[in-house]
């Protein structure tokens, strides 16, 4: 009930009372007590129907006190009798809703149809693509796809792939290999043990995907109920993306073939509906290390004994984030019989690591450089080096399919074999299509060069903006939000909720024209259409990010630019790129900048959300600064602290704590090396008593020999 209407129901009991009161000083007036009742007055009313209360020779009433209550609290029954009515009615009104919603949509899609004529102009009106545009969309997605590949037909019958998923395949425009996935496919299917290495947009997703797909095909019939395939990925992004890419192809593969589910594991949803899922039978789960190390230590049901894969996608990335102890738990639930597959762009030390760590077997390296695969040199656990990786092991090198090529097909590769160019095998990491680009500027106009940036871009093209920390990229976007591109900015990062970052992420690929002001979790493997710009507003900390975030664009053989801001100070970083072959060309930013500094210092007068944003940016900006690997060239003691906090529109700079020299950073950095260390060990020492408690603890002549608990 409402408030209007306990209000009626109020009035209503104080007007029954009025009319008590003066009835009964009416009859005090004639000496007539309050209580007498002649036989022609009004019965008193009761659950059970008018009726006249009994009284004793005294003239008292002779009710039960239940009844005496019920009849007097007037509340109770009218709260029932109007609870009864809407029950009775409620479903009347919902259906009368529906008609009434149903009616007025009718209505309005009779005067669209009435003011315009086509079915196109009415889309055009509410801001919808027509069908043609959505045909036309999907077409050019399906040619894009299969301009890609070069290489031979999934078909092939050399390779072996299931006729099934290569029509699944077909029907998503994936027709040929790329490089990659020429050469991972063939010994992923002959049951290698995988570390791949490609340049981001070269295909690595459905390298690993096909074998997960055409294994389980012929393995999800035997039990259902198990998982037969586990792919894990670094951020929710990335885990939606490989999902999407495994249900798009599955969808084209018939019921009465193989009736397999694909499961993402990333939270944002119930955690009971979820180990519901995996306990009913998911083939082929995708997921975060952390969300599945939930599952795996506490569904017991989980059927996990009968798994054939592992991935780890963007591995390197994974020891990056802290992910290590999770790894290490999934790990040692799962069969020693697997395949493991261990991919990134970059090959790094902690990438041979964790394959020591993950692969049950001496695995292969591969990648599009080189001309054979080589084994990787993995260490045992106790530290001594793999004996078959020692010796110098040549494998043959990659295997070559003829396919014959359609009419088109070969001519474009008559032209390109007439004209000699580098293969892609023998690619460098960064596309020959992407354009990189450097502006220095000093410190105190970055963010009015951003905001140049933003409006020369936001409503032409489609960019990403990649700020170092979460703070920071939350102030820009409000920033530049508030300053007129409130529809055409958005913000990704990894403290938004599940279902924020999800519905981020689907949006901004529907985007045409936009910018995205985003961390690093955006930086490795996303595939977002039609990304032209990529603008490191902040250097990356770790400057292997560079590649996986210039990587975002120029994806496919698609154009694409990349521009990188920094400050005088910070030239250095320029020289060490080329070490690495990198060239930036220098943007052609305009000579004079707008005079807005004012109005955007009179935005956080204006807006005290934003004020606040900008100082916590600020703070973390600086914290950020001080932990970056590269200590000579991104030094906070060269930069100039007020003119930093200009950046962030602050006329002050707020305080923060830096050490006060260079002795007392040096303290610094050995008391956290200390705390580390001590982290490690106990790690490793709780690590050590798990294994060994379940020992013999004592022998039969009385003396303990068992594990002791590790004292901290």
């Amino acid at each position: 009930m409402g408030i209007k209407g306990r209000r009626k129901r109020l009035r209503a009991r104080e007007l029954r009372t009025d009319a008590e009161d003066a009835q009964c000083d009416a009859r005090r007036a004639v000496g007539r007590p309050c209580g007498d009742a002649d036989g022609d007055e009004e019965a008193v009313v009761m659950a059970g129907g008018p009726l006249r209360p009994r009284t004793d020779a005294h003239g008292l009433s002779c009710m039960k006190k239940t009844d005496f209550f019920n009849m007097q609290d007037m509340d109770y029954l009218d709260r029932i009798a109007e609870e009864h009515a809407n029950r009775r009615t409620s479903h009347i009104r919902k259906r009368g809703r529906e008609v009434d919603v149903d009616a007025a949509m009718a209505q309005t899609e009779e005067l669209l149809q009435h003011h315009y004529g086509s079915e196109d102009a009415i889309q055009a009106l509410l801001n919808r693509p027509s069908r043609a545009e959505a045909k036309e969309k999907e077409e050019g997605l399906l040619e894009r796809r299969r301009s890609v590949g070069k290489g031979p037909r999934f078909g092939h019958p050399l390779i072996g792939i299931d006729s099934h998923v290569v029509q699944g395949l077909e029907a998503e425009g994936f027709y040929r290999m790329t490089t990659i996935q020429q050469r991972v496919v063939p010994y992923a299917l002959q049951g290698y043990d995988l570390l791949g290495q490609a340049k981001t947009g070269s295909g690595k997703t459905l390298a690993f995907c096909v074998p997960l797909l055409h294994a389980t095909l012929s393995l999800v019939h035997r039990r259902p109920s198990a998982t037969y395939s586990l792919l894990l990925a670094p951020t929710k992004e990335l885990c939606v993306q490989t999902h999407d890419v495994l249900r798009s192809i599955c969808q084209h593969i018939p019921n009465e073939v193989a009736a397999f589910s694909v499961q993402l594991i990333t939270g944002g949803t119930k955690v009971t509906e979820e180990r519901r899922l995996l306990v009913a039978g998911a083939s082929i789960v995708v997921g975060t290390p952390g969300r599945v190390h939930d599952h795996v230590q506490h569904c017991t049901h989980w059927d996990l004994g009968r798994l054939r894969f592992l991935v780890l996608d963007e591995a390197d990335r994974m020891l990056a984030d802290g992910f290590q102890k999770d790894l290490d738990a999934i790990v040692q639930r799962l069969p020693q019989s697997r395949q493991t597959f261990l991919f990134s762009a970059t090959n790094s030390k902690s990438v041979r690591d964790l394959a020591r760590l993950s692969l049950s077997r001496t695995p292969l390296f591969i990648a599009t450089t080189g001309t054979a695969p080589s084994l990787v040199q993995t260490e045992a656990r106790d530290g001594r080096t793999d004996a078959v990786a020692k010796a110098p092991v040549e494998l043959p090198p990659y295997s070559s399919y003829a396919d014959p090529l359609s009419d088109d097909e070969a001519d474009a590769s008559r032209e390109s074999s007439a004209t000699p160019h580098r293969t892609e095998g023998d690619a460098e990491p960064i596309p020959s299509t992407l354009r990189q680009f450097c502006h220095v500027t000093p410190v105190d106009k970055r963010l009015i060069c951003l905001y140049v940036f933003v409006k020369r871009v936001a409503r032409t093209s489609k960019a990403m903006v990649f700020c170092s920390t979460v703070a920071s990229t939350t102030f820009h976007f409000q920033m530049m939000g508030s300053v007129g591109f409130h529809n055409e900015v958005m913000m990704l990062h990894g403290h938004m909720k599940h279902r924020q970052r999800v519905t981020a992420f689907s949006v901004f690929n529907e985007w045409k024209t936009g910018v995205l002001f985003c961390t690093d979790v955006a930086a490795r493997g996303l595939d977002i259409p039609d990304v032209e710009w990529i603008l490191q507003y902040d250097p990356p900390l770790d400057p292997t990010e560079y590649i996986h975030r210039i990587g975002r664009t120029a994806r496919a053989g698609n154009v694409g630019n990349a521009l990188l801001f920094l400050a005088p100070e910070e030239v250095g970083f320029v020289r060490y790129l080329s070490k690495f072959g990198i060239t930036l060309e220098k943007y052609p930013m305009p000579q004079r900048l707008p005079a807005i500094q004012m109005k955007l210092e009179h935005v956080l007068q204006l807006d005290p959300i934003v004020a606040k944003s900008a100082v916590s940016a600020y703070r973390a900006h600086v914290g950020a600064y001080q932990n970056h690997l590269l200590r000579e060239t991104f030094s906070i003691r060269r930069l100039n602290l007020a003119e930093l906090a200009q950046s962030f529109a602050l006329t002050s700079a707020p305080g923060v704590s830096l050490p006060k020299n260079a002795e007392e950073g040096k303290r610094q950095e050995y008391v956290k090396g200390k705390l580390r260390s001590l982290n490690r060990r106990r790690h490793e020492a709780k690590k050590y008593y798990e294994a060994q408690k379940t020992k013999l603890h004592w022998t039969p002549d009385g003396q303990f020999v068992g594990a002791v608990p590790p004292k901290f």
